[in-house]
């Protein structure tokens, strides 16, 4: 058996005793390179076995600490999917209970919506019906001042003692009646007395016959300046606080008309303004402001010495008149 055989006999043994192959002195000067050869062979094999030793003691560490790690994961996994678990759990609940609320809601909106299209329907229906009673009220007070009528202008101290006997004897002299009306009711109007210098109280006036205080109107529109003591005063209808309102709003337009050659108008009751053009055209007015645009655009008023006159006294009673 030679070298070769031998080291292949004994490759696997962990340790190979060369002795009993070669004899001392004489083998090792006869082969001292096959002898280094097993030698690294011997070398070789040990390290390669505490390789596979180190090798294998590290991968049994390594896979029980993957198996150490397999569990935690999977145990930290199952306990996540349970704190998800219950978390969706409770979010379905929540989410049942708020969709409970928000058809409640939606149930109770849609009541409220019903309702407040009912009460805006009722407010639309009684804020027409307020329109219509207070109309109703407005003429209802109108024409209870059917009779009465209104003197501006007279000095404070008229009429004291009998002022229905008064203001008869008053307007007999002043409109030059042939007759002296009968009145039922006059006095001033309900305002504290004025201060010295400043405008006299109206007189209201309740006639007892509806023509007789038509025929004063009527003759008080077509005469001059009615004076008593030399002092101007002014009969008018006594109209309602509404239906003076309504009527002021025309003072600029007819201040206009009056600078107008050729030009009728009138105010008839409540506030409808009249206009007959110098070629009969006729048209009628309820809104100031269309009655002012037409009349600068279509009339084109002048302006005279007479005219400026007639405004400013115009202006002057439209002012006394405005207080009451």
């Amino acid at each position: 058996m030679d070298f070769f055989s031998a080291s292949k006999k004994h490759s696997g043994s962990k340790t190979v005793s060369l002795t009993w192959m070669y004899p001392k002195a004489k083998r090792f000067s006869e082969t001292p390179r096959m002898y280094i050869i097993l030698l690294l062979c011997q070398t070789e094999q040990n390290v390669l076995a505490k390789i596979d030793s180190s090798v294998m003691a590290a991968a049994g560490e390594l896979h029980k600490k993957i198996d150490d790690l397999a569990g935690d994961l999977r145990s930290e996994v199952l306990s996540v999917r349970a704190e998800f678990a219950k978390a969706i759990e409770d979010m379905q609940k929540e989410n049942a209970t708020l969709s409970t609320r928000t058809d409640d809601l939606e149930e109770e909106a849609n009541g409220q919506a019903n309702r407040v299209v009912a009460l805006e329907a009722k407010v639309d229906a009684l804020s027409a019906q307020v329109v219509r009673l207070a109309d109703k009220a407005d003429d209802l007070e109108s024409r209870q001042r059917r009779d009465n009528c209104r003197l501006i202008g007279v000095e404070e101290g008229f009429g004291n003692i009998r002022p229905e006997k008064a203001v008869a004897e008053l307007l007999k002299e002043a409109l030059a009646l042939d007759y002296t009306p009968t009145l039922d009711r006059a006095h001033r109007s309900l305002q504290p007395r004025p201060k010295d210098g400043d405008a006299p109280r109206p007189i209201i006036v309740k006639f007892h016959y509806f023509q007789e205080k038509v025929d004063v109107l009527r003759k008080a529109m077509g005469a001059g300046p009615i004076t008593r003591n030399g002092k101007r005063f002014y009969i008018y209808p006594d109209y309602s606080a509404t239906v003076r309102k309504k009527r002021s709003a025309f003072t600029e337009v007819r201040r206009l008309l009056r600078r107008c050659t050729g030009v009728k108008y009138g105010l008839l009751y409540p506030a409808t303004l009249k206009i007959t053009t110098p070629a009969g055209e006729q048209m009628s007015f309820e809104d100031p402001i269309k009655a002012r645009h037409c009349v600068e655009t279509n009339l084109r008023p002048r302006e005279t010495e007479g005219e400026r006159h007639l405004e400013e006294s115009h202006t002057a009673y439209t002012y006394v008149f405005s207080l009451y």
